[in-house]
């Protein structure tokens, strides 16, 4: 039997849980930490303080970035955005330092959100694409 300190055990118990877990909005009170605007990390604008850029400490921003660009980039395909959305997250996760089974769950997670709940931002970026393609 493994035997946890007090301190270990409220990280795990509250006083602490999400840090343990290590999840990070990249935002406080409404606004993102570095300065952009809502919709500018991982989520739209609406969840941008719901959906975390940093997952059990890998920093996703840049996977989420690269999506939202595909997003905006007239006619590229939902499908075929959301299937590099998750290979971007599972090569960037591997090189942070995470483990197979770590990375295959973050990019699972975030994969089946936005396959499933990205169809309204997908379509909003298509139409401001298209329409301004410059």
């Amino acid at each position: 039997m493994q035997v946890c300190s007090i301190a270990e055990t409220q990280q795990v118990w509250g006083q602490g849980f999400w840090d343990f877990l290590n999840f990070d909005s990249g935002t406080t009170s409404g606004v993102r930490n570095d300065g952009q605007p809502l919709g500018s990390g991982c989520g739209t604008a609406l969840l941008d303080g719901f959906v975390p850029d940093v997952m059990f400490g890998i920093n996703l921003q840049s996977s989420c970035a690269a999506h939202d660009n595909r997003y905006n980039t007239c006619n590229f395909e939902k499908v075929e955005a959301d299937t590099l959305f998750r290979s971007d997250i599972l090569v960037s996760c591997e090189s942070q330092g995470g483990n197979g089974l770590l990375c295959t769950v973050i990019a699972t997670a975030y994969g089946l959100g936005v396959s499933l709940g990205g169809a309204k931002a997908y379509a909003t970026s298509q139409e401001n694409a298209c329409l301004n393609p410059y």
